[in-house]
């Protein structure tokens, strides 16, 4: 099953994203990871805003595993984005229900 887990932020001013970025990557991997790929977009109006969007690949049922085993390494980098970042605008992990490509038509 796909899920997305999403987490949109604001930097402070005067944060670039390679400021954020080095603080973002993680010191630690895991080759079993479920989180295959992760974006990262700047909003086109604000700059300062952020969002990032992990696409995992698992079942549900096993993502509290996951974020246990994820969960020191995942702690130090929030601690390093502490300072270059407000609190969470909005997030959280979503299971995929439809995946369309607009430029084609789409049966209901």
């Amino acid at each position: 099953m796909l899920i997305i887990a999403t987490s949109l932020r604001r930097m402070h001013d005067g944060v670039d994203y390679a400021t954020f970025r080095r603080a973002w990557l993680p010191d630690e991997t895991f080759p079993d990871d479920p989180r295959r790929r992760v974006l990262s977009g700047l909003n086109l109006r604000d700059p300062q805003e952020i969002l990032t969007c992990a696409i995992i690949e698992g079942d549900p049922a096993e993502l509290p595993m996951w974020e246990a085993r994820l969960g020191p390494s995942e702690r130090r980098r929030i601690e390093r984005l502490h300072d270059l970042v407000g609190p969470s605008l909005s997030g959280g992990a979503y299971r995929i229900v439809g995946d369309d490509d607009l430029s084609r038509p789409i049966a209901a």
